[in-house]
């Protein structure tokens, strides 16, 4: 993951700089941030099929749960 981070920095920089190239780095971009945002999000046991705060088998609050 902060491999994924770092390169993120970098392609926004290069959009910065490079600045003809925008658009394609823009793509390349938003592709990083999609991988690190699933990665993020299967870190926290929030996508389908992962054991995290939303399965079934979570404990239950008295007073809370029906």
């Amino acid at each position: 993951m902060p491999a994924l981070i770092l390169a993120l920095l970098v392609v926004l920089v290069m959009m910065l700089v490079l600045r003809r190239w925008t658009g394609r780095l823009a793509s390349l971009a938003t592709l990083i941030a999609g991988a690190i945002m699933a990665l993020w999000l299967a870190e926290a046991g929030l996508l389908p099929g992962s054991k995290g705060p939303l399965t079934a088998d979570r404990p239950l609050v008295p007073g809370l749960d029906r």
